[in-house]
């Protein structure tokens, strides 16, 4: 084989050499571009995916927030409601009780009330308490409870009935219409079904 042949065989298979080894490189840059592009790719979507779960987590809290408010203000308009509610109840119970506080009934009530007053004090010393209008009545209630008994008007009483108190025997008797209705509020609170 002549020198040049033994370097052109020699020239091509370096050649040869240079190109499998370029096309090697070759191959082996697209896969390295390949895996780098599917590993932003995979990257850039879990970066997606947690942005788009922090936007619905700020939202869910966002409208969360916005319910609980919208609901915190329907429960506070239904509890405002319910006492203008009770008020009205208690106010319509009121105005009977006072028209109650016209009536013969209402006089023979007190003197019943009276007469079981008495027997608590046993003839002790007592101070009874009513409202201004019943003044009129006072002579009988002195009648009943004895003649160790005073009685004074007194201003918390407003629908009616009365209050005797024995400072010795430290023992006081409430037969007031307003004591009896304000214990009825608590009972008409569980009962009406008025409830939040």
């Amino acid at each position: 084989m002549s020198p040049d042949k033994k370097t052109g065989n020699f020239l091509n298979a370096i050649q040869k050499y240079a190109d499998e080894q370029k096309h090697m490189i070759r191959s082996e840059v697209e896969r390295f571009k390949a895996e780098e592009l599917k590993k932003a790719e995979d990257e850039g979507i879990r970066d997606a995916h947690a942005l788009i779960q922090r936007e619905m987590a700020t939202m869910r809290a966002g409208i969360t927030r916005e319910l609980a408010k919208k609901e915190d203000e329907g429960r506070q308009a239904l509890y405002k409601r319910r006492e203008e509610m009770v008020e009205e109840v208690f106010a319509k119970a009121t105005k009977k009780l006072l028209e109650y506080s016209k009536t013969e009934q209402y006089k023979d009530a007190m003197k019943k009330n009276a007469a079981e007053a008495a027997g608590y004090f046993g003839g002790d010393e007592i101070t009874v308490y009513i409202k201004s209008d019943d003044m009129p009545l006072s002579a009988e209630i002195k009648e009943i409870l004895g003649q160790n008994c005073s009685v004074k008007t007194a201003s918390d009483i407003a629908v009616g009935g009365f209050k005797a108190q024995c400072a010795k025997k430290g023992i006081v008797v409430d037969f007031t219409l307003d004591t009896k209705l304000e214990n009825r509020r608590e009972w008409f609170l569980k009962n009406s079904k008025l409830k939040v």
